[in-house]
């Protein structure tokens, strides 16, 4: 009774050649690379010029004292977004309790501002 095991050398090649990675997969990676930085140098330049980005966070937090409820969790995905697009939080985070403070009081609103950031 012999089994027959790969030679050596058989099974050494086997381990050393690595599954082809996907040129597709690698495209999809650089492109969403190219994405994020070039959104990434849009902000800094509205930032610098138009200050269209401080605008729509103004809009939102508009809506956010108007609509406190949902605005809470809103809020906290937005900041979650933001976070990761490099937008300032400054604005977000002083935006978020001077709005909770006045559509719920000083009290309360310093509180949600506290924990949606």
């Amino acid at each position: 009774m012999s089994t027959s095991a790969p030679a050596p050398s058989e099974a050494a090649t086997a381990t050393q050649q690595a599954p082809p990675k996907s040129k597709r997969s690698l495209l999809i990676k650089i492109f969403v690379g190219l994405l994020l930085v070039g959104f990434i140098i849009y902000v800094i330049v509205d930032l610098a010029t138009t200050n269209n980005t401080r605008r729509i966070i103004t809009d939102f937090l508009d809506w956010v004292e108007d609509n406190p409820a949902a605005g809470v969790f809103a809020f906290i995905g937005v900041y979650f977004i933001a976070t990761i697009f490099f937008i300032p939080g400054l604005i977000l985070t002083l935006g978020a309790g001077f709005v909770f403070a006045n559509a719920l009081g000083l009290g309360v609103g310093i509180f949600l501002a506290t924990v949606a950031v």
